[in-house]
């Protein structure tokens, strides 16, 4: 699966800081969620997400709330790899 695109991303207009806390926990997410709840490219970033992101918020989801998804769907999240991306 080569990475959508993703350009018209709300996260791209504001950084990705806030999608990456240091320490995260629930609270850390909050504004995250609330951005990606309006963005309009969320359901493509979330299944990229879900395949293949293990840290951060994409799509709405936690890391823990994408590790749910995977067991639910059965999926196993591979290694990315470089070629993966072009």
């Amino acid at each position: 699966m080569k990475f959508p695109d993703l350009s018209g991303g709300l996260c791209r207009e504001i950084g990705v800081e806030i999608f990456f806390p240091d320490v995260p926990d629930a609270s850390d997410y909050k504004l995250a969620r609330t951005i990606c709840s309006g963005c309009g490219v969320r359901e493509q970033c979330l299944e990229w997400a879900v395949q293949h992101e293990p840290h951060g918020m994409w799509g709405g989801t936690t890391p823990v709330e994408r590790k749910i998804i995977r067991r639910k769907r059965g999926i196993i999240m591979r290694e990315i790899l470089l070629k993966d991306y072009v």
